[in-house]
């Protein structure tokens, strides 16, 4: 064992399984501005890493050292860029939505700016995700996922307890939404339930599809505040 141990890197840094680091860029609606683009071209191309679109609307750079990585991350905070430094909410995936896709039948960018801003600093256990579609084609797999709002010409259709992985699971239509705050309000008590019955426990492999089952499904609507169809 070495005298001199490497100190514990900062929160951001992620180890990866071939000892090289990564830091991972939040980007809301996966909209990039062009100076996060610019910033983000820079890093890759001085630093020599690979930049990755992620499945969840992140950048994230792959391939650092632990002492290009620090750099990297002093960087980035200094432009402002939103990395990803904690087991939390973080950002939902969006579709484009209205006005610019052609099937769509409600807005996604707006109400993804309302959740990320609201409550993607929440700290929940692993996982918790969320995804918007601007209507039922759920180009975002919003109807597969923890917690989905799928637009629908009256407002949002609620689908909870969905994910993916090995053995992927439709999420369960519950009720409707209709304005932001109504979706911000679900959003945040789905979290707070999530997050007590993953601490009641045990329940490995902690996934919102194993406390809807525990709870059921109308129980689950009615403290989601769905039971009246909001």
């Amino acid at each position: 064992m070495s005298d001199n141990p490497m100190p514990a890197l900062p929160a951001g840094i992620a180890p990866q399984k071939d000892g090289s680091f990564a830091i991972s860029i939040e980007i809301p609606n996966g909209v990039a501005t062009p100076e996060l683009l610019e910033l983000a071209s820079r890093i890759a191309k001085n630093y020599k890493v690979i930049a990755h679109i992620t499945t969840a609307q992140k950048l994230m750079f792959l391939g650092f050292n632990a002492t290009t990585a620090m750099e990297a991350l002093a960087l980035l905070d200094e432009a402002g860029a939103s990395v990803r430094k904690a087991r939390d909410l973080s950002q939902p995936r969006t579709c484009v939505g209205l006005p610019f896709c052609k099937l769509a039948l409600q807005e996604t960018f707006s109400i993804g700016n309302y959740l990320f801003n609201r409550l993607a600093r929440k700290k929940i256990p692993p996982k918790l995700k969320v995804a918007i579609a601007g209507c039922p084609a759920c180009c975002t797999w919003a109807n597969m996922i923890d917690l989905g709002f799928v637009g629908v010409k009256s407002g949002y259709n609620v689908f909870v307890g969905g994910h993916g992985g090995a053995r992927p699971k439709h999420g369960v239509e519950l009720g409707k939404i209709v304005t932001f705050e109504q979706a911000g309000d679900v959003l945040e008590r789905l979290a707070d339930i999530f997050s007590e019955e993953i601490a009641a426990g045990p329940m490995p492999k902690g996934r919102v599809s194993r406390v809807l089952k525990k709870l059921g499904e109308e129980e689950m609507k009615i403290r989601l505040g769905l039971d009246s169809g909001e």
